[in-house]
């Protein structure tokens, strides 16, 4: 896929200083991003080694990319991702050998291989990825940092160091996913600082509506003094949507009962917290016996859900189906599968409860639905029950 990248070096009476935290390769359609906590001569060379790592390691197994491009089957896809976290691997053993050398040295990392279809994301420490698709921002990427939680936690205190990053250890956890591309998205990625100084509204506000080549200008004012590294990679296709869009696709979540009374900025932190994802008519989106882990949000299209008796029922644009899933994690009772193209916007059990632990008020409502929907569904299975029992002649015990 042809992409149109560009690199968003800042502050400009530092610029010459960023260049080694970045890496746009758009012959392997790789972007990355290296932030090192110190940002002296040796922090940067610290993260120009990781990036060339991560870069040097893809190169070599180009051959494993060509043949997904050509046959993306999921045996091919699983071996790409293993390839990427592989390369952040080879990067936390480099860096390691390099910074035990000298003081204690911490590197987030964030790397995206955009590929013909699909993405596939790297990522250590606090640094964010962002996905931009018709009017909504969703974060690709969770935060690896300690978090002061209770009544005594100091809101104004500095954020803890990093609990996942490169350098300290000579292996580090790494947080992969992939997901399909769709034309005219946009993919950006951000060093860890700027979403610490930059309102979340503010900053989804500048990625969705400012141009391609007005981006890094938008970001650094409003990042102010703080440093910008960053890289955006925009998809060919008609002209990026407008917040309007994005507004009308929140008018689909609002009816929702499991969101009555959200707010629309409470809608759109439960849109950030999303991985939007398409699917061809007759594809599952979970079988029956699958661990329940993520709740589904029907965007556009039909999902039939089948078991063995055939379909029991057929879902339409504006339906939350697996909520449920999220509070216990169990086994899928039923297949749920596409009967037209689908777009859903999906919210996996971690995004879930990290979106109501920084969300006190959104949480008690979501909570609060969660329990009406759930006291609905008993009531009408109790009479259910009731009418087979007098239809078949049981007495009340």
């Amino acid at each position: 896929m042809e992409l149109h990248t560009a690199s968003l070096l800042f502050r400009r009476d530092q610029a010459s200083a960023w260049p080694d935290q970045v890496v746009v390769d758009r012959k392997l359609g790789l972007l990355g991003v290296a932030d090192p906590d110190v940002h002296d001569s040796r922090g940067r060379a610290a993260a120009r080694m990781a990036l060339d790592s991560v870069r040097n390691h893809v190169k070599r197994h180009d051959d494993v990319i060509r043949r997904f491009n050509a046959r993306p089957v999921p045996e091919l896809r699983t071996e790409v991702l293993g390839v990427l976290q592989e390369a952040v691997q080879r990067a936390a053993q480099e860096t390691f050998a390099f910074v035990r050398r000298g003081d204690p040295l911490h590197i987030t990392l964030d790397a995206v291989l955009a590929l013909d279809h699909e993405a596939f994301v790297a990522h250590v420490g606090d640094g964010r990825v962002y996905l931009c698709r018709r009017g909504l921002v969703h974060q690709l990427t969770t935060d690896h940092r300690e978090e002061d939680t209770g009544l005594l936690a100091d809101p104004e205190a500095p954020p803890k160091r990093r609990t996942r990053a490169l350098g300290p250890v000579p292996r580090v956890r790494t947080e992969t996913l992939c997901m399909e591309l769709a034309p005219a998205d946009r993919l950006v990625i951000l060093a860890g600082p700027v979403p610490r100084v930059v309102p979340e509204t503010t900053l989804h506000r500048a990625l969705v509506e400012s141009p391609t080549e007005e981006l890094g200008d938008a970001i650094a004012g409003l990042a102010g003094s703080t440093s910008v590294a960053a890289v955006l990679a925009q998809l060919p296709g008609q002209a990026a949507p407008t917040r309007r869009e994005g507004a009308e696709r929140l008018a689909l979540l609002a009816p929702m009962p499991l969101f009555a009374h959200c707010t629309e900025l409470e809608l759109r932190a439960v849109a950030a917290a999303t991985v939007p994802r398409r699917y061809k008519a007759g594809t599952p989106l979970f079988l029956q016996g699958d661990p329940g882990t993520e709740l589904f949000l029907l965007v556009a299209g039909e999902v039939d859900i089948e078991s063995e008796r055939g379909v029991l029922a057929t879902l339409e644009p504006g339906t939350a189906f697996g909520e449920m899933a999220l509070l216990d994690e169990p086994a899928r009772s039923a297949t749920a599968r596409a009967s037209t193209h689908v777009e859903a916007l999906v919210i996996p059990r971690e995004a879930f409860f990290r979106l109501l632990r920084g969300n006190p008020p959104l949480a008690v409502k979501i909570l609060w639905n969660m329990l009406l929907v759930l006291s609905g569904r008993l009531r009408r299975t109790s009479g259910e029950l009731a009418k087979l029992r007098e239809k078949l002649g049981l007495q009340s015990a």
